[in-house]
Parts: C-alpha cells; sequence; structure tokens
C-alpha cells in the first residue's frame, strides 16, 4: 500500500511537486511545516501549515481552484459551450463521439430522444457544410497538445478520427482553425501574472544537418535547461505537417532557415514563447479575468488567438481555459520568468487554507 512521506527531489517526481519541494527546502514556504509525497511516482502531495490545515497538489493542480471548475474546464464541449453562454468569442465548431464511444453511450441517449447526438461518422460532411477546411481536431478532454491535429482535407479528418478510435478516445472536438497568434494569459484572483506568445515547434537550419539531427540537438538543449519535452522526429504531429510542407526527416534546411515542425504550439509539445506580459492591452487581462470569475477559478491560464495582443480592439477568440496552468515551461525560458513562477507559487503555498474543526 502507497503511503505520504516527506521525501527529497526525484527526476521522476512530477515537476509541480518537485518545485514544491525546492521551495520549501529553501525556506520560502514559511508558513508550511511539512510535505509529504507520495514516493513511487512523485505525483501528489501534501502539505502540512502552521494553523494544522493542509493542501493536497496532484499533478498542476495546486489546490486552488475547486474541483468541479477544474473538471469542467478539462472538457473542451463544456468549456466552449460556458464561453459562448458568457459572450465570449471562441472557434466554430461541435464535438462528435467516436464509433466505440457512440455504441456504448450514444445509442442508448438516441433511444432517449437525444437530438444532439453526433457520431464521427457524420463529421466530414459537417466540416463540408458549417466549417471547411482547415480545421483543428482535438480529443474533448486532452492536455499538452497530445493528439490535436490540423487537418487540411478529408482523407487526413478520416485518418485523425481512425486513430482516435483505435486509442480508445471517446469524444473528438472540430472546430474551424483561427490564423491569429497564438497567447498564454495567466491571472490570479485578476491580477495578470504572466503573459506570452506561444511560438510551435521549429529547427534552424545551418546548410548540414537534417531535420532530425536538428531536432537531436534540441533536445539536447531542451535537457541542459530542465524542460520537460521529449521530441521524436517520428511523432505524427511532425510527420504529418512535414508531409503537408514537402518536408521529412532526411530533410537539410538551408542556413538560418526557420523551419515549423508543427501546428501546435503548447511549450509542453516542443514550443517556445515570447514573453509579451509588459505589452499586453489591459484589455485582455480583464478579459482573462472576466472568464476566471465566471467559471469559478481563482488560477487561471487562458489559451488566446488574438490578431493584435496591443490592441484592445483587435479580433480575438478564446481557445482553451486552464484551470491548472503548467508553468514550468515558461519557467525554463529566462531568469525572469523564473522569478515569476516563483513569486507565483510562494504567494499561493503561503496562503493559509481554512483550518478544519
Amino acid at each position: 500500500m502507497r503511503q505520504f512521506t516527506i521525501t527529497e527531489p526525484q527526476p521522476y517526481f512530477h515537476v509541480m511537486v518537485n518545485h514544491v519541494l525546492q521551495l520549501f527546502a529553501d525556506g520560502e514556504l514559511r508558513n508550511v511545516t511539512k510535505v509529504e509525497v507520495e514516493p513511487e511516482y512523485g505525483y501528489a502531495a501534501r502539505l502540512t501549515y502552521t494553523n494544522g490545515s493542509f493542501r493536497v497538489i496532484y499533478g498542476y493542480d495546486i489546490g486552488l481552484n475547486p474541483s468541479g471548475a477544474i473538471h469542467v474546464v478539462k472538457d473542451k464541449g463544456y468549456t466552449k459551450m460556458l464561453l459562448r453562454t458568457i459572450g465570449v468569442n471562441c472557434p466554430d465548431g461541435a464535438e462528435f463521439l467516436l464509433p466505440w464511444w457512440h455504441k456504448q453511450i450514444g445509442l442508448a441517449q438516441v433511444a432517449l430522444g437525444n437530438p444532439n447526438v453526433r457520431s464521427t461518422e457524420t463529421a466530414p460532411e459537417y466540416v463540408a457544410q458549417e466549417l471547411g477546411y482547415p480545421v483543428y481536431v482535438k480529443p474533448i478532454d486532452g492536455s499538452k497538445g497530445q493528439d490535436v491535429f490540423l487537418v487540411q482535407i478529408e482523407s487526413e479528418l478520416v485518418s485523425v478520427l481512425q486513430s482516435y478510435e483505435t486509442k480508445r478516445i471517446k469524444v473528438a472536438v472540430i472546430e474551424k482553425a483561427v490564423a491569429w497568434q497564438d497567447y498564454r494569459v495567466v491571472c490570479l484572483d485578476g491580477r495578470l501574472i504572466s503573459a506570452y506568445r506561444r511560438l510551435p515547434l521549429a529547427v534552424t537550419g545551418d546548410g548540414r544537418q537534417t531535420i532530425k539531427e536538428l531536432l537531436t540537438a534540441l533536445q539536447r538543449k531542451y535537457d541542459q535547461d530542465g524542460r520537460d519535452v521529449r521530441l521524436d522526429v517520428g511523432d505524427p504531429h511532425i510527420t504529418s505537417y512535414m508531409a503537408q510542407h514537402d518536408l521529412d526527416a532526411h530533410s537539410v534546411p538551408m542556413a538560418g532557415q526557420r523551419v515549423v515542425l508543427s501546428s501546435v504550439s503548447n511549450l509542453s509539445a516542443g514550443g517556445t514563447s515570447e514573453d509579451v506580459t509588459d505589452i499586453i492591452d489591459t484589455h485582455w487581462v480583464e478579459l482573462t479575468a472576466f472568464v476566471a470569475k465566471s467559471f469559478s477559478l481563482r488560477l487561471v491560464g487562458l489559451d488566446l488567438a488574438c490578431a493584435d495582443i496591443t490592441n484592445l480592439a483587435a479580433d480575438y477568440s478564446v481557445l482553451e481555459v486552464n484551470g491548472s496552468p503548467g508553468l514550468d515551461h515558461y519557467a525554463s525560458s529566462g531568469e525572469d520568468q523564473r522569478r515569476i513562477v516563483n513569486k507565483l507559487y510562494v504567494a499561493v503555498l503561503n496562503a493559509l487554507p481554512a483550518s478544519v474543526a
């Protein structure tokens, strides 16, 4: 039986748990008397406070937001429904049950008279008539950009959905692609913590090395920087994106040529960030705070596609709402960013939870 125990940071522990352990060891968590970690995988931890109360951490969930709110925003379908309810722009699209899941629950829902059940078998027709290509295809509860694809034609859509069926993904979200720049805005209790532009995975050629070799060198750099990213030239995201641009693992980019390798801009998928905290217009901070309040979230990471982050009147679309935003990749991008993240975690983790009699 696994038990919680106090421990030192371990390479296989979750990055958030290791972060907490390091802050505790450095004496930053003055209101915390003990940190106990589930030792086999290091994904969960419990903090004991000076007033006898506790805080439980699970992955990136640092015990700040209500569990119900976190579960809602993990579902991209519910998230988009609520965004539309409060008048916030988000991409056009719909959710579709994969055939295996449709057989398990969809047919029963149809028998009960539910007119809203959609199977992925109808997805190609829906895209052709309602959205047009390109579209993004995502698992409804996915994270870190995993299994997210930008598809240009029907055959690619069918191929992605077939892979979802094989992986037993239950529901696919299909939405119109938005061409604006991709940003992550993080707020705590309505105050801006950080804002940064997210750029997709890319390598820069030297005229000699292949894309595979350049990607291997980039992996070494990420390892040195402490980024928990695994880059593989055989990843379906990378191979499909390269195929769309007439590239493969053996292509040799010209010296100075920047070659984008993915349509996904998540930092956890190898993307990079460009800090815009000092130039973001307050309108977008207010929008983030409004969404957070509407979703009952104190800490939020808003994924925002925006034509101009410095312009309050710019076109925009909210892509996702994150109730447990991981900031480790942002922190690894520079000393200023690391200080911002440390300051946030120290403030949150030093706050005394209500004691339980």
